[in-house]
């Protein structure tokens, strides 16, 4: 390890580590805090939930003063902490109550921390501080092991990117959580490590930053992602002393960066990085310049795999990790990004990525988050891996008119790979870092299949509506066919867009019916005869619009 690099657990804890609303905390109380939490708890793993970036600290430190480490998820779905708890003979730590299943070490009130001891121990470079977890963006989440050498060190290498002018007056205000490796570079381990700060208390909606910000008496970085700073930038909030505005998680549009720097006053730059490899380049978004290496980083070619375009990220005391995404060298320190691995599409013989699409997507005016996804019917989904031949997209919009989308469209992407429709959604279901999991994305793929195939039915001659209804010729008033519709499609229509009766009904007449949601609610439906076998005649179909049951 370098000579300048500290490996005790708070570099010069005489200084304060964090800004909070009622005041700075040094690192001294920190370690304080720690030492009388360690003399209680047990010498176990800790599963840390804690979205408070002081109070997830004083976990952080408490594990490692217990000779233990922290386990970071971004999952914190009962079944999945249980899990980890068996797996690592762990304990949680949750700000808030958890299943009675899971044994949560709650946080006592700070106050009532009384320490026997403040020591500022080492830690050896290849000690396991932390067991953090992918987001699942590209699949399953996996494990990876973070050691305090490679921790220490790429805090300092991170450092002139994030506070580039005078560190010792530089805070971090981060909307990120700390238990997501993005955040918890940046906001614990930076003040740990280097002598930033970083603000402690609530971040999450665009009012509370604006209110931590004007309680923090230095001037600082904002550390935030692109779903973030859209709320932000759209909020108009005041961020007086904000010196830089860093980015990561998903590639941020350059609309919206050069909107956040004119609002804000301060350069946007954006983090490539990853849960595996840490943080590793940066670059500022408005600029056409290639992502530059940190300083200790280097990409070589993987000397494993028959790709040319695969790369391996070596880092100071780190575990070398091949690259997820396709990239373009320019130079030893240099490299253009070009899409994710496994993100690449072909259709109709031409060849693109979800990433372009996407890009494609967010630069239309009055789209504010989509992403597109491929359009499958119910029957395609039963098969193990379909292979998409259409697109749809999935959109959050001020723009009610989605024809007027798609013809602005037109203008950046290929016609082969024009969406068959836009899906508009009040939001799409990204989790606390702004990511689109897999598992979330693979969700919207199911919920909004093209068609949704239903049981087969049928109007019983014993209906109440039926008997003196076209007597000695039963047939099945529209009105109860649609009534049977929005049950089957659990559907309260607040009002139908359109139906059309298209052929009679008889009662005990075997009926199948087919969906497609279309997104704010709306579904459109068709009902036919069905023979058991194939569907033989169109009975009616139609568009509602409506909450479900």
């Amino acid at each position: 390890m370098h000579a300048s690099f500290d490996l005790s657990l708070i570099t010069a804890p005489a200084r304060p580590i964090f800004y909070t609303m009622a005041g700075p905390i040094s690192g001294e109380q920190l370690l304080s805090f720690a030492w009388a939490l360690a003399d209680h708890w047990p010498e176990r793993p800790i599963i840390n939930l804690h979205t408070d970036p002081l109070h997830f600290t004083i976990v952080f430190l408490t594990s490692l003063l217990k000779g233990q480490y922290c386990i970071l998820s971004s999952n914190h779905a009962a079944s999945q902490l249980l899990t980890l708890q068996k797996e690592h003979n762990a304990l949680c730590s949750s700000p808030t109550a958890l299943p009675e299943e899971l044994v949560n070490l709650s946080l006592p009130p700070l106050a009532t921390l009384k320490a026997t001891q403040s020591d500022n121990p080492h830690l050896a470079v290849d000690y396991k501080a932390a067991y953090v977890f992918t987001s699942g963006s590209t699949g399953q989440a996996k494990m990876h092991v973070k050691y305090w050498g490679e921790l220490v060190a790429r805090s300092h290498a991170a450092l002139p990117l994030l506070a580039p002018h005078h560190p010792t007056t530089t805070t971090m205000l981060g909307t990120v959580p700390p238990y997501h490796m993005y955040g918890f570079e940046t906001l614990i381990l930076q003040s740990l490590h280097t002598h930033t700060a970083t603000a402690s208390g609530p971040s999450f909606f665009p009012r509370d930053v604006e209110k931590l910000a004007a309680h923090i008496p230095t001037e600082h970085t904002l550390i935030t992602t692109p779903v973030h700073l859209r709320s932000l930038t759209t909020a108009r909030i005041a961020l007086p002393e904000v010196r830089r505005i860093i980015s990561a998680s998903a590639p941020l549009p350059h609309d919206l960066a050069l909107e956040a720097e004119t609002l804000f006053h301060a350069p946007v730059m954006e983090i490539y990085g990853s849960t595996e490899t840490g943080s590793i380049a940066s670059r500022r978004t408005i600029n056409p310049d290639p992502w530059q290496l940190y300083d200790g980083v280097t990409l070589t070619a993987d000397p494993t795999s028959t790709d040319a375009e695969a790369y391996i990220c070596t880092a100071p005391y780190a575990t070398p990790h091949p690259l997820n995404d396709i990239i373009t060298q320019k130079g030893p320190r240099h490299f253009t990004l070009m899409s994710r691995k496994g993100d690449l599409l072909k259709i109709a013989g031409k060849r693109t990525s979800y990433g372009a699409l996407n890009k494609a997507l967010l630069q239309l005016d009055g789209v504010l988050d989509g992403c597109f996804a491929p359009l499958f019917s119910e029957a395609e989904l039963q098969n193990d891996k379909p292979e998409p031949t259409r697109l749809q997209a999935f959109i959050v919009s001020s723009i009610d008119d989605t024809t007027a989308l798609m013809r602005a469209l037109r203008h950046y992407i290929d016609p082969a790979f024009m969406p068959r429709r836009l899906v508009r959604l009040p939001h799409l279901p990204r989790n606390a870092i702004g990511k689109l999991t897999r598992h979330a994305w693979e969700s919207l793929i199911r919920d909004y299949a093209e068609k949704r195939s239903y049981p087969p039915f049928s109007i019983p001659a014993t209906h109440p509506a039926l008997p003196g209804h076209f007597p000695q010729n039963p047939t099945v008033p529209g009105i109860v066919l649609l009534e049977e519709v929005f049950t089957r499609l659990k559907l309260k229509p607040h009002f139908i867009e359109n139906v059309k009766f298209l052929s009679i009904v008889r009662p005990e007449e075997p009926l199948h019916l087919l969906s497609s949601a279309l997104g704010d609610g709306r579904i459109r439906f068709s009902l036919h005869h069905h023979d058991g076998h194939t569907t033989t005649s169109t009975i009616l179909r139609g568009t509602a619009k409506g909450p479900s049951l």
